[in-house]
């Protein structure tokens, strides 16, 4: 129910911020509004004012907001009796168009302006330089000669300052060879690194990983937590063999399906032993942890905040387009882009997570919608616009019986979007097994 909540929240403001974006500018520019509704579907409650109908509908997923002479479909007269001239003029248009998506990009940059203010929990590693700190035995880093203690300088010559830089570079790289500038005892070279897939998101994986300790939590039901291990434990043994690093554990687990082994940890300077049965899942030892990364909590001032949240925007902007242009050259798999279900599961694991972190994730969808809208797809705000592009090079409007077989193609393209998003969305509830014979077939 939370998940559900926070879906509807998310998804109900930002679209109705960007719908607001529309209605505000055409009401600046005098043009006529016949509808601005919250929700889709039946009329459950309204009022009229200024010729405008203002209403809650019945789905709150969003909202819409119905201009008069915005495009084919928002025109006072329909079918063959509709004209060129029932359109608003162009210049009006692009405006209009263009105050939707951008309303979206400020309001990313407030969202995650608010969330510093209140004050961003992240994996304090992110902030650090990226020095290896494990390599996991058999991938393309390992292959490639990294070594812990590497420096990792840049990813196919962009710089990588730090952690959150490398491994953005790294996941939407996709699959392939990438040139990694590293550093070793203050020499630097390029090693050429083939990266595996992911068979989740279809990211690009190198087994380069930081430092991280055995601490870890127990999932509630899980073997380690029937045994007696806490939230906060740094596991040192399984089986007699020391750990430096948690890596180190499914290497020394997941051996040992359904078997009992003592694991040893180091609890307030005292050293305690624990015998657990492990769980077999699909063959491999599991004992129901997960890591404790080390975090820290960014709070910044008014102003400051403003300013990290036009960065962190511009950074999330040039990285988006990175990625649509991998996924347009298909150097990245389809697999990253997410769906309705994707967005309702990341939505309820903010909400738990904390305000700030809701708000942050508002940002960031907020970003994404404002730029998916600016692209040139039709029936999205970018599609109108190439349309009004087009119209002012050849000066002259196209037919609208085009325009309107324009609209019919770009919603089929949409629903096929659609469709393989929620198809990506199910595909990572299924088990591992599965979802690798799906993508190898």
């Amino acid at each position: 129910m939370l998940t559900l909540a926070a879906f509807i929240f998310v998804i109900g403001v930002l679209i109705t911020i960007h719908e607001a974006g529309h209605f505000a500018m055409a009401r600046l520019l005098g043009a006529p509004v016949e509808v601005f509704s919250i929700g889709f579907g039946k009329r459950l409650w309204g009022f009229e004012r200024g010729g405008t109908d203002y209403r809650v509908s019945l789905i709150p997923l969003g909202g819409y907001v119905r201009i008069i002479g915005l495009g084919p479909d928002e025109t006072d007269v329909v079918g063959d009796g509709a004209a060129e001239t029932d359109l608003l003029p162009r210049w009006k248009r692009t405006l209009i168009l263009l105050a939707g998506p951008l309303t979206n990009i400020v309001a990313a940059v407030g969202f995650v302006a608010l969330a510093f203010v209140i004050g961003v929990e992240v994996q304090a590693y992110l902030d650090h330089p990226p020095v290896v700190g494990w390599v996991e035995p058999g991938s393309g880093a390992e292959r490639a000669g990294i070594r812990e203690g590497d420096l990792v300088r840049a990813v196919q010559g962009q710089p990588s300052e730090r952690w959150r830089d490398l491994e953005v570079a790294l996941l939407t790289a996709g699959g392939g060879e990438v040139a990694l500038t590293i550093e070793r005892d203050g020499v630097v070279s390029e090693v050429p690194v083939t990266l595996g897939v992911d068979h989740l998101y279809g990211f690009g994986v190198s087994g380069i990983k930081p430092f991280l300790d055995s601490v870890v939590q127990p999932r509630a039901g899980g073997p380690a937590a029937g045994a007696g291990l806490q939230s906060g434990d740094r596991i040192t043994a399984v089986n007699g063999e020391e750990v430096a690093q948690y890596y180190e554990l499914p290497l020394l687990i997941e051996p040992h399906p359904g078997t009992e082994i003592t694991i040893e940890v180091s609890r307030n300077n005292q050293r305690l032993s624990f015998e657990l049965t492990t769980m077999n899942e699909a063959g491999k030892g599991k004992i129901g942890v997960v890591p404790l990364f080390p975090t820290v909590v960014e709070t910044l001032g008014v102003v400051p905040a403003i300013r990290a949240g036009f960065v962190e925007c511009h950074r999330m902007t040039i990285q988006t387009f990175q990625v649509i242009g991998r996924l347009l050259t298909r150097k990245a798999s389809i697999r990253q882009v997410s769906g309705p279900v994707g967005i309702a599961q990341i939505s309820g694991e903010a909400a738990r997570s904390g305000v700030e972190a809701l708000i942050m994730l508002m940002g960031i969808i907020s970003l994404q919608l404002g730029i998916f809208n600016l692209l040139p797809i039709p029936i999205l705000d970018g599609g109108h616009l190439t349309v009004i592009g087009v119209e002012t090079v050849i000066r002259r409007d196209l037919p609208l019986r085009v325009k309107e077989r324009i609209l019919e193609v770009g919603f089929y393209l949409l629903i096929l979007l659609m469709v393989v998003v929620l198809f990506n969305d199910i595909v990572r509830f299924l088990p591992e097994n599965v979802r690798q014979f799906i993508f190898r077939g």
